[in-house]
């Protein structure tokens, strides 16, 4: 070897000076608080660019670039080598039920349950597990599952509980099954004078059970009774899962006053850190309470959810024509539509966004005329439909002229496409139009809907490109002409669910100057076969530059 030439006295010398070098070189190095290196960083940042490594200081990237151009000019005690893994934005969920999801983790789940007979199995199950609990609720049964499709009655319902209220909702949640212990202590009877007849399925004079819409809403507050403890953890327990899938900012689309004020407490302790954008309904308490925007610290209030309908499966969307499987039926509007003007009015008074959730052509069309009448032209305040499911080729270009932003959950698409059609026959073709949609402003926001589908938001990556359910069917797509480009899904759940709360100068992409917040996986589901992305787990969650999950 070379060095065993070299005097001992020359050894100490050439030593001392590499040592030297490395000591002077480190030290005229910045010191921040976090690292990351040898990834493969989606920026998506207005260009899409990649990167290797990024610096962070103070919740902020500082730097983004090469690992030699990082590690040339930053030092930091906190170094995470990514090694070669995928690295993206915290994922922005943009719209979503935060305290539903929290709710319904202490609920009975009843997904994927073929046949009402597994949902009395699956109750009993839990019933069994939880003997200390006085109500049930279970969520997320679907009658397109079951053999004949149809809604069920409560008859086995209430043989197999005949005197504990148990209220189950549909996977949509505009539809329950009630027992008869719950519609008991609801006190609600066919022959009542204000019960609206559209919201409540009555044969020979009788409840079937089924209920729907503002009578949903009623079941499930009436029944569950909760302490202040079991609403702290149950949001908490939103939050947890929430990080465990990589989203670092969501749009939490309906809030009653008291989950409002729940949220700020725990914001105030220090133990909601999760990014919300908080959207309260349009209830006398919060017109009352809620009368000018705020902001405090990471909770948002700005933007008040309103609606117009209720859901495709439960024939509760707003229709131009009946349901072409239910020919005397055109759905349901949500409250009237003087009531809808009158809110929305007084929203743009006060200072206040609007987001309406439409998923009928019918409803569409009104909310969207409602909002021209109001914003008369183009805008710069950011109003939204929620949904935009069945839009008439005459409507769409309504976006664009009003500056509304179409807000959609690309896994209703996928979950729907299997029987929407039944619903709709031949205008299937004006539904699920995210091409056409993000044509119209030149991009869009994508959320998950949770708990109605699931929270992961790589699903929504998947049905957005690929336009297929989890069971990678229809094998060449559904409606493909209106999927997203990978670049379009992976923007529509970061940087523009940002621009969705006109907050794309702070988050949404990694590029200095913004929030640190970044996502591992464990698959880059940007380049893998397709049939590897439903497969995607996040490894890694950072908010502000610090680890959550």
């Amino acid at each position: 070897m070379r060095c065993s030439f070299l005097s001992r006295g020359a050894v100490i010398f050439a030593t001392t000076a590499v040592a030297a070098f490395l000591f002077f070189s480190c030290s005229m190095k910045q010191s921040v608080d976090l690292i990351g290196y040898n990834g493969v960083v989606y920026t998506a940042d207005s260009s899409f660019n990649q990167a290797e490594a990024f610096a962070v200081d103070d919740g902020k990237f500082l730097s983004v670039g090469s690992n030699k151009s990082i590690l040339g000019a930053y030092k930091s005690r906190n170094m995470v080598d990514f090694k070669g893994c995928a690295v993206y934005p915290g994922f922005n969920d943009a719209h979503c039920h935060l305290f539903e999801m929290g709710k319904d983790l202490w609920y009975c789940d009843l997904r994927g349950s073929k046949s009402f007979d597994e949902v009395i199995s699956r109750l009993k199950k839990f019933y069994s597990q939880h003997p200390d609990r006085k109500f049930i609720i279970g969520s997320g049964w679907d009658q397109g599952l079951w053999p004949g499709k149809q809604f069920p009655t409560n008859d086995k319902l209430n043989a197999a509980f005949p005197k504990i209220p148990v209220v189950l909702s549909r996977i949509d949640f505009h539809a329950i099954v009630a027992n008869q212990a719950a519609i008991d202590i609801i006190g609600v009877k066919p022959g009542d004078a204000n019960l609206n007849h559209e919201e409540a399925q009555i044969v020979n004079g009788k409840f079937t059970g089924i209920f729907m819409e503002n009578l949903c809403v009623r079941f499930k507050d009436e029944i569950a009774k909760y302490s202040r403890k079991d609403l702290e953890e149950i949001m908490l327990n939103a939050q947890k899962e929430c990080f465990k899938n990589g989203l670092t900012s969501v749009c939490d689309a309906e809030d009653e006053y008291p989950t409002i004020m729940l949220m700020d407490s725990l914001v105030k302790k220090g133990k909601l850190i999760l990014k919300i954008d908080a959207w309260p309904l349009p209830t006398e308490d919060n017109f009352k309470h809620i009368t000018k925007p705020f902001k405090h610290k990471n909770l948002t209030v700005g933007t008040f959810k309103l609606y117009r309908d209720g859901a495709l499966g439960s024939r509760g969307a707003l229709l131009l024509a009946p349901y072409s499987d239910d020919p005397g039926n055109s759905g349901l509007e949500y409250y009237p539509l003087a009531d809808y003007i009158k809110y929305c009015k007084w929203c743009y008074e006060h200072g206040f966004r609007v987001a309406t959730h439409c998923i009928g052509d019918k409803a569409n069309r009104q909310a969207l005329d409602v909002y021209a009448s109001i914003l008369k032209g183009k805008n710069k305040l950011g109003w939204r439909i929620e949904h935009a499911q069945i839009v008439e080729d005459e409507d769409i270009n309504k976006f664009k002229q009003y500056s509304i932003i179409p807000s959609v959950q690309p896994t209703h698409c996928t979950s729907d496409m299997l029987w929407a059609k039944e619903r709709l026959g031949d205008r299937i073709k004006k539904a699920y139009r995210y091409q056409d949609l993000m044509n119209q402003l030149g991009w869009i926001p994508a959320g998950t809907d949770f708990p109605i589908e699931s929270v992961n938001p790589i699903y929504t990556f998947f049905a957005a490109v690929y336009r297929k359910n989890l069971n990678f069917k229809p094998e060449a797509g559904f409606q493909m002409e209106n999927s997203l480009t990978k670049q379009e899904a992976l923007s529509a759940m970061t940087l523009w669910g940002a621009r969705s709360t006109f907050e794309d100068k702070v988050k949404g992409s990694i590029e200095a100057g913004k929030d640190a917040d970044f996502v591992t996986t464990d698959i880059d589901f940007i380049t893998a076969p397709e049939k590897q992305v439903p497969a995607t787990k996040v490894t890694g969650t950072w908010l502000n530059g610090k680890k959550v999950f």
